[in-house]
Parts: structure tokens; C-alpha cells; sequence
């Protein structure tokens, strides 16, 4: 802002009230005019200097410019001397005089300034000093604002220009400096790609990513605002594909987060305005790391299909052709284990496969495939899952029907990658911005010593992924379940096969229960749960032992099985977890 911004003329835009400011003295001439205003400081002691900084405009109610009582001589223009010399040794643009203590500016006062090259402005009565104050603070405040647009702007035609992925951490320094905000830019998972130090605690950021989540999927219009640690944070998309404003249904799932330590309910348009074009640059950003992964997924679309050939018959020249492909994959990785990345050195590194998928009921949002590899990727960055320098040693690619997407990571030789961790990054936060009937699993293999083993630990990561509990919106499972009861295997049977068992295996329960408003699936599920002990069942049923007696007899009679039997025990349970 400068001097003349605050006059009453045409090309002042000033309020109304500022009108009556008025100019009294430019020693200078015209060129003071173009004098910065860098803040406001009020002052009505005789001796402003420690007070006042370069660049200040000082206003005064000119309380310190009296009648001297003693000698009844009238010391003010040695007060005017003093006052105005004062000010300009302490570097202050101009003085703003009110007029309210006198009627008027006194002539000592204008001789002064002019004297020492001071200008001199009159701030009428009806003028407060506030609204002089605000609307410099104001002004400010917009030109910061709109430095820092332009320094985006000019970033982002940078970076259109050349190889973008590693500015995210400068722009958010940007942010921090010229705005004095705290802002972190998150995963969807909650894992922080840059932002203010210390980074936020595990937790907070998962809960953050929640809140972003639930909010896109609820259609809320960003920035999100939300509460975390008794402090306010506002949530700005960053967008998967740069520029998509209008992201495909599901999307938000792979979207990062701008989480800025402010409540935006206190910002103007402008800074709101400036946030979201930060975001979308970031979104730039981001589309450079992930064409720094091209390479890594086209070696692992490369690899599945080698997987898949091999399986079918292709024989050695295709366990050959895997290997090349492994090396590829694997090119550049130093230190996964041990002092190298050579995948021949037995016991160095081993692989692990990793099979997610995205499942949707209805019509409304079915994944598209990038989708699904990006959640998987993202979820495999986390620490959490295979440590901090994830990236080099992972890829991932779409598979089958574009709902499933697949990962080759490797792991050192005490190491390897678990579906706890698996789910316990993912079920943090991503269920909240799942839709109703969308389920996300995740199935992990054990390491296998070679390339050549991967159609094995393929072939186990699918399977381990499919004794998920239907009822489980994340779930994540390894070998262990597989073998932990042979209930598990049931979800490896086709889904059409165990749908038409459990119907008419409870079907005549299911019906009577409807009729009769009673509770014979229930109870059967509570005695089985029991393992058949009628004084625990009765028990947690809140039924005297006659009354469940009765309730499994009409079990028995419309099934025509028999309780005691453990096949039909056996067939019971089947039929109620495949229900």
C-alpha cells in the first residue's frame, strides 16, 4: 500500500469514512506520494520514538500538544519540533493529525512537518483512527496475498516446463513463510509427504484423513473443517489427477490432503482462492512422483503377465523371461537388505506378493483400475507397512477385471511385510470414505526365495484375500488363515455355489422367522457360537433351557437335521457365514 491510497480522491478506494482524510503537507511533492505504507502505529506521547518503526504511519490525537500552564506561553511549536523530528529519525512515512482535540491542525504542526520533510495528513473528526488502522492492515494483507499468488503462478509455469515431483515441500515453505500458517500435506492414509516439523503425530494425521475422506464422500464442498488436538484445521483436495476437478466416483479414496492449521470460516475469498491453487499445483507435483513410478509399474504389468503365461504352460522360457523382469524391477534398489540389491544372493532379499481389491455393490462408483493400483500403492507407502524408503522397492499394477490390483515387493531377510500392518494402515482411515456395500481386502503372501516363486505367492495372496469375512468393510489376510480353520476356505467357493447352499439350508428357518416374528436363525447362531452348551446359550439368550430346548427341536424339524450330528453342526455354520 502506499501514501496515496489513503487519500480522497478517484483513485483512492479507500472506505467512505475515509474520505475526510485530507492532505495538508507533501514537502516532497508528488513523488511522496509513492511513499509505502508498511503498518499504523497511534501515539499521543511527547517522545514517540521507541514506538515507531520505518514505514509507519503515525496517527495522533495530539493530546501531547497543550498550553504550557506554568508560564501560560505557548510551548507548542518546540512540542511540534520535537515530535515530528523524532519521527522521521525513527523512519515513519507520515503523520495523521486528528483534528478532533483542537478543530483543526495547528500551524506549528504544518510548519514542522514541513520543515522536516514530513508528510502531513488531517484526520477528521468523524474519522477513527480503527478504521485508518484496519484498512492499512487490510491492504497489507492483500498484497501479501497476491505476492504469493504471482509466486504460485510462477511455479506452476515452471513447472509445466520441466520435470515436475519435488516442489511440494518448497511450496508448502512458501505457504509457511508468507502466510505464518502450519500446513502438512497428507496421504489418504494419513502418512505426511511434507509440510511444518515436528510432523503431525500418527493419530491426528489418520483422523484427519477420515475426516477428509467421509467429508468427499459425503459431496461437502471443500475446504473441510474439522477439529483435531483442540486445534481447527482446514482440508484442501489435492486431486489424483492434476487438473480433475470433477474426479471420477471413488476417487477421493487415492486424493492427498492439504491440512492447514487454520479454521478457513475466518478467511476472505482471496485467501481461500489461493489455497486451492496451491493444492492443484501440488497435484502437478504429485503427477511427476508418479510418473517416477511408470517404470516400476510397467515392470510389474510386465511381470504378472510373465506370471500368469508360466502358469499356463510356457515353461522355462517364460521362468526366464520372469527373472529379467524381476531384475528390472529391482534395478536401482540398494539396501533392502543388506549391502545389495542383488536378488541372486540367496537370503539377501525375497518377495512378497500382495493382491487388494475394491468391491462395490450397485452401479453408483465402481473403481476404475488406476484407482485401485494407486489406493494400493498408497497404502504400501505408508511406514507403517514396508518402512520409510518404500517407493524403490514396490510396484504395483492393475490385474483381472479392473477391480484387483497387484504388488511385487521385496523384503530383506528377517523382514517381511504382514497383513496386521497392512490393516492397521488401511483400516485407519479409509473406511470412512468407503460407500455403503464397498468392501476393501487385501490379501498378503509369505516371502518367497525367488522370481521363479511368484506365481506361488501370487496364487496365495489371492487366495488369503478371499477368506476375508464378507461383513469386514477392510480386512487384510495372510497364509496363517488360510490353514487357521477349514471355515476359512469357504470364500474360495464360487459365490453362486455358497449363496444357493445357505438359502436352502435356512431357508425354511429364515421363512418360519418372518411368519411368526420369532428367532430361530439367531438362536441357532448363538448355540453353535456356544458350541452347543445349553446352559451358556439359554444364558446369553436370556431363555430358560426349556424354552431353547424348544426353539432348536423346531430347528431340527424344519431342516430335517439333526443338532447333535457334528456334519450337520458343520453345515449350520457353513450356511450362516456364507449368508
Amino acid at each position: 500500500m502506499r501514501l496515496r491510497d489513503l487519500l480522497s480522491s478517484e483513485e483512492a478506494q479507500a472506505p467512505a469514512d475515509l474520505c475526510l482524510l485530507r492532505l495538508l503537507r507533501l514537502p516532497g511533492g508528488e513523488r511522496d506520494l509513492d511513499r509505502p505504507v508498511l503498518g499504523t502505529v497511534t501515539i499521543d506521547l511527547p517522545d514517540p520514538g521507541r514506538f515507531v518503526s520505518p514505514g509507519d504511519l503515525v496517527l495522533s490525537g495530539l493530546a501531547w500538544h497543550r498550553q504550557d500552564a506554568g508560564t501560560g506561553q505557548d510551548a507548542g511549536a518546540d512540542r511540534s519540533d520535537a515530535f515530528v523530528r523524532v519521527l522521521v529519525e525513527a523512519g515513519a512515512v507520515a503523520l495523521g493529525a486528528g483534528e478532533a482535540q483542537f478543530g483543526h491542525v495547528p500551524d506549528d504542526l504544518v510548519e514542522a512537518c514541513a520543515r522536516y520533510g514530513l508528510p502531513l495528513l488531517a484526520v477528521g473528526v468523524e474519522v477513527p483512527f480503527t478504521s485508518v488502522t484496519e484498512y492499512v492492515a487490510r491492504g497489507r494483507t492483500e498484497e501479501r496475498i497476491g505476492g504469493l499468488a504471482a509466486l504460485v503462478d510462477r511455479h506452476r509455469r515452471f513447472s509445466t516446463q520441466r520435470q515436475a515431483g519435488a516442489g511440494a515441500e518448497a511450496l508448502l515453505e512458501l505457504l509457511l513463510a508468507e502466510l505464518d500458517l502450519h500446513a502438512h500435506i497428507l496421504s489418504p492414509t494419513g502418512r505426511q509427504i511434507a509440510g511444518a516439523q515436528p510432523p503431525l503425530p500418527e493419530k491426528t494425521a489418520s483422523a484427519l484423513a477420515g475426516r477428509f475422506l467421509a467429508a468427499e464422500r459425503a459431496g461437502e464442498r471443500a475446504p473441510h473443517r474439522t477439529v483435531a488436538r483442540g486445534t481447527a484445521f482446514s482440508l484442501f483436495p489435492v486431486r489424483s489427477g492434476a487438473g480433475d476437478t470433477d474426479s471420477a466416483p471413488g476417487a477421493a479414496l487415492t486424493d492427498w490432503l492439504i491440512a492447514v492449521e487454520a479454521d478457513s470460516a475466518d478467511w476472505n475469498d482471496e485467501r481461500v482462492d489461493l489455497l486451492d491453487r496451491l493444492a492443484r499445483l501440488v497435484s502437478v507435483e504429485r503427477g511427476g512422483r508418479d510418473t517416477d513410478r511408470t517404470m516400476r509399474r510397467r515392470a510389474a504389468e510386465r511381470l504378472l503377465a510373465l506370471v500368469g503365461s508360466a502358469a499356463v504352460g510356457d515353461g522355462g522360457q517364460a521362468l526366464l523371461e520372469e527373472e529379467e523382469a524381476a531384475a528390472r524391477l529391482t534395478a536401482g534398489d540398494t539396501g533392502a537388505a543388506g549391502d545389495s540389491g542383488d536378488t541372486g544372493s540367496e537370503g539377501r532379499l525375497r518377495w512378497q506378493a500382495v493382491s487388494a481389491r475394491l468391491d462395490a455393490k450397485g452401479a453408483h462408483g465402481f473403481p476404475v483400475a488406476a484407482s485401485v493400483r494407486d489406493l494400493l500403492e498408497e497404502v504400501l507407502l505408508h511406514p507403517r507397512c514396508l518402512g520409510p524408503e518404500a517407493g524403490p522397492r514396490m510396484a504395483v499394477t492393475a490385474a483381472g477385471d479392473g477391480a484387483e490390483a497387484v504388488a511385487f515387493v521385496l523384503v530383506g531377510a528377517d523382514t517381511k511385510l504382514t497383513p496386521d500392518a497392512v490393516v492397521r494402515v488401511a483400516g485407519g482411515s479409509l473406511p470412512r470414505g468407503l460407500r455403503a456395500g464397498e468392501r476393501l481386502a487385501f490379501g498378503v503372501s509369505d516371502p518367497v526365495g525367488g522370481a521363479s516363486e511368484l506365481r506361488h505367492a501370487l496364487a496365495q495372496a489371492r487366495n488369503a484375500r478371499q477368506v476375508a469375512a464378507p461383513s469386514e468393510q477392510v480386512a487384510a489376510r495372510g497364509p496363517d488363515d488360510l490353514a487357521a480353520h477349514v471355515m476359512a476356505l469357504l470364500p474360495l467357493i464360487p459365490v453362486e455355489v455358497r449363496r444357493e447352499f445357505s438359502r436352502r439350508l435356512l431357508a425354511p428357518l429364515t421363512d418360519y422367522d418372518r411368519r411368526y416374528r420369532s428367532d430361530l436363525v439367531p438362536t441357532l447362531r448363538s448355540f453353535l457360537e456356544h458350541d452347543g452348551s445349553w446352559a451358556r446359550c439359554g444364558e446369553a439368550l436370556h431363555l430358560h433351557v426349556n424354552s431353547l430346548r424348544y426353539r432348536i427341536s423346531r430347528i431340527e424339524a424344519l431342516t430335517g437335521r439333526n443338532l447333535s450330528r457334528l456334519e450337520d453342526k458343520m453345515d449350520f455354520a457353513a450356511a450362516l457365514q456364507m449368508g
